[in-house]
């Protein structure tokens, strides 16, 4: 059998070489992820009371925490998942489903519009134990989208 000598590495030698990770393929994937907005529109943070109704036409109240040009966030308890989602188990298995949501913003002079927008649900998450966001995108508008659209402009031009 033969003796391997173990080396002794001096570490005080090598104090001055700071490690940094490998720039692979995988590196630059994960760091472009964590790096860069990939939203095409910014968000605002928002305050509005609303109504989201699913395909069976039973509405719940949520709360429109969330707005871009292409959607929306909406916030609501346990019960908005029960009715919007029925027959849903598990929050990560969700399928996208068709809602229409209701609210009230602010238009011209004041005066508050109506606006009714078709949504596609995008994520379903828990946001504490009794609270709940669904992301949604914005396929179409009943009535409202020029309030819609203005109510974002006057948000990006006071950012």
């Amino acid at each position: 059998m033969h003796k391997v000598a173990k080396k002794q590495y001096l570490t005080e030698k090598y104090n001055d070489y700071m490690l940094e990770p490998l720039s692979t393929p995988h590196r630059r994937r994960v760091d472009s992820t964590l790096l860069v907005e990939l939203r095409k529109h910014p968000r605002f943070e928002t305050r509005f009371p609303a109504r989201a109704f699913p395909a069976s036409g039973e509405g719940v109240d949520v709360l429109v925490t969330n707005i871009s040009h292409s959607g929306m966030r909406l916030e609501g308890t346990q019960a908005m998942i029960q009715t919007l989602f029925p027959g849903l188990e598990r929050l990560e298995q969700h399928a996208p489903v068709a809602l229409q949501v209701m609210f009230v913003l602010p238009g011209a002079a004041g005066r508050p519009v109506s606006v009714r927008a078709h949504c596609r649900t995008v994520y379903v998450r828990a946001a504490g134990t009794e609270d709940y966001q669904i992301g949604m995108m914005i396929s179409a508008f009943d009535e409202g989208r020029d309030a819609y659209v203005e109510y974002i402009l006057n948000r990006q031009a006071e950012s």
